[in-house]
């Protein structure tokens, strides 16, 4: 019975916890509505993200270098959410493997969870070639790490278009309502509020042919290592009118 009242008190602590964290400024992003949504075609110049909230607080927390410039930006319709990455890189790392050449690029990163312990959630990894990994994950709280990672899942209905300007890429995604409302992702029952978390892979090309792998995220989750998959890197997206 105490170990079963324990656990209790442990998702009570954390569901407060989430709360608390998402209630903060730094850890909520308005999704405003677009009478006019952009066209997803990876250039990211339509005049409608001018009417969404940018969003360019990224740091990197597990590091004391300066964070390049990086700014977010989403609307919604009736149909789908639409968003969009700007992002300064000086070197682009774009894999070259066939089997894990998105996860060897930079990349804009959205996960969206069930709810704050995140028992279910899923990933959204795109790099400045458009292409995309993405996975049906799932956290234990009692053990404090993830647990399961399925990358053979897909997000179904995305679209994700990229393009290389000079001084980065832009990557730019249209996700379907309806596959939100089918993963059972809204928290509330006006469907206008997620658990969502943003971030970055900035890797640099070194002249070894590795890799230095740097992670930058909206949220600080006050963790010793690099680890995007954890509570305390989720905050909220609200759909507001």
């Amino acid at each position: 019975m105490k170990k079963i009242l324990g656990f209790s008190a442990m998702l009570v602590g954390s569901l407060v916890g989430f709360q608390s964290l998402a209630d903060e400024a730094g850890s909520r992003y308005m999704i405003h509505f677009a009478d006019q949504v952009p066209v997803i075609d990876g250039k990211g110049q339509d005049l409608a993200w001018d009417n969404a909230q940018p969003l360019s607080e990224f740091t990197f927390p597990w590091s004391s270098q300066a964070a390049p410039s990086t700014e977010f930006r989403a609307l919604w319709d009736r149909d789908a959410i639409y968003f969009r990455y700007v992002l300064e890189d000086e070197h682009l790392a774009v894999g070259k493997d066939p089997e894990r050449g998105v996860l060897d690029s930079d990349r804009a990163e959205i996960f969206l969870a069930k709810d704050p312990q995140l028992s279910s959630y899923y990933t959204l990894e795109i790099d400045p070639k458009a292409r995309v990994f993405s996975a049906d994950a799932a956290y234990d709280p009692v053990k404090t790490k993830r647990v399961k990672l399925d990358s053979s899942w897909n997000w179904p209905g995305l679209v994700t278009k990229a393009s290389s300007t000079a001084s980065g890429y832009i990557v730019e995604a249209k996700l379907p309502l309806t596959t939100i409302t089918d993963l059972g992702l809204w928290q509330d029952n006006a469907q206008s509020e997620l658990i969502c978390a943003l971030m970055r892979a900035e890797f640099t090309p070194k002249p070894d042919g590795s890799i230095d792998m740097g992670w930058m995220t909206w949220i600080d989750p006050n963790t010793a290592k690099p680890n995007f998959h954890n509570p305390g890197t989720f905050g909220t997206c609200k759909l507001v009118k």
